[in-house]
């Protein structure tokens, strides 16, 4: 599994210009990008005494690095990244619950690649090469790392948004977002398999809490072909209604900006940066046109056969859009959010709460991801 923690953009006077963080199974990838050459690299692994954590130190020569704060990490192992000018050097440091074995090389002029690994393991394979680092800097998307024996089918990841002790929007008779995306979410996977054989995995099945960067973990894990994340939407008051379907990149107009503001505020409450979705925009380019496709294919579908159920005067079609969600950033494939209706709209939410509009919801998205599929093989 590929997580990118952070991307710290570092003052733009010195010369070290970005930092840009990867942690697998016991083995963390740092890239430091820099300009002018340091006049010497130097690393050092600290292990853990008298209580403190173990820290792996990389120290470049006459490069500078002056008033960056420290990025408190929590995961995978690793406490948190800071970066401190020592003298005339730059000093990265990464703090860690336990020792690891500390390797920079120079990956390519400006950039250098710093290897984190736990002592008695290997290298993680399902990190990225050296090689394919090197296209990602030249602006080459990831390819999703196989790590199963491949498959000939498809597989498809269906997530259900918020869940547990995170309700989502609540409408304004208490229908909670969570249980209506998960309702959609169920309809939607039983269709894929019946419909279409493919293969399902779902990142939740019951009223359970899955923070948003383990949603994309598990697709990503699994070496998912495409990810459906599904939501219903919400409003500060009962005026918006209608459907609209997204795909990752800049928000395409002020609903859109508005709407990924309030499903990413988990996210900016974790500590992740909007810095780190524009990373992950990055490691997703290569898909953002598959992405797009399908959500074209799928709004058009649910407005239209909606249409022709409900007349199409109670059926509105707010359209494809563009944002950036946490959720959809990571995924390294295919990935689109539907938002079924606005809870905070008294007639959406009747629609919402009914079984028949929300299997006709369903039936249009496994006819749509089914011809996307078709078009794709």
């Amino acid at each position: 599994m590929i997580t990118l923690l952070a991307w710290i953009g570092l003052v733009m006077g010195g010369e070290l210009t970005d930092v840009r963080l990867f942690s697998g199974a016991g083995h963390a990838r740092l890239l430091l990008i820099h300009t002018g050459e340091p006049t010497n690299i130097r690393t050092r692994s600290v292990p853990s005494i008298a209580g403190s954590d173990a820290r792996g130190i990389v120290l470049l020569g006459d490069v500078s690095a002056d008033g960056i704060d420290n990025r408190t990490l929590n995961e995978g192992g690793l406490l948190n990244l800071s970066i401190t000018a020592v003298n005339n050097e730059a000093q990265v440091t990464v703090t860690m619950e336990s020792a690891r074995t500390v390797r920079a090389v120079t990956l390519s002029p400006g950039v250098i690649l710093v290897d984190l690994i736990e002592e008695g393991r290997g290298e993680d394979p399902t990190l990225p090469s050296a090689e394919q680092l090197r296209g990602w800097l030249e602006g080459v998307s990831f390819a999703p790392q196989q790590v199963t024996t491949p498959r000939g089918y498809k597989l498809v990841v269906v997530d259900a948004g918020h869940g547990g002790w995170d309700h989502g929007a609540v409408g304004t008779t208490g229908t909670r977002e969570a249980d209506i995306a998960l309702q959609l979410a169920h309809r939607v996977a039983i269709g894929l398999e019946a419909e279409l054989g493919v293969e399902v995995l779902m990142t939740r099945e019951d009223d359970t809490f899955i923070p948003l960067r383990e949603r994309a973990a598990i697709a990503n894990q699994a070496g998912a072909d495409l990810f459906l994340s599904i939501h219903a939407n919400a409003a500060p008051g009962p005026a918006a209604w209608g459907i609209e379907t997204y795909s990752m990149d800049t928000a395409s107009d002020g609903g859109a900006a508005r709407v990924a503001r309030r499903e990413n505020v988990l996210a900016r409450e974790n500590g992740e940066s909007e810095d780190a979705l524009l990373i992950g925009k990055l490691l997703s380019d290569g898909t953002n046109r598959l992405s797009r496709e399908l959500a074209i294919e799928i709004q058009d579908n649910v407005v239209s056969r909606l249409g022709e159920v409900y007349g199409a005067a109670v059926i509105r079609d707010l359209g494809a859009k563009t944002a950036l969600f946490y959720v959809l950033v990571s995924t390294r494939m295919p990935a689109i959010l539907f938002e079924a209706s606005f809870v905070s709209n008294p007639e959406d939410e009747k629609k919402l709460r009914s079984p028949h509009f929300q299997q006709a919801e369903a039936d249009a998205i496994v006819e749509s991801v089914g011809r996307w599929l078709e078009r794709q093989e």
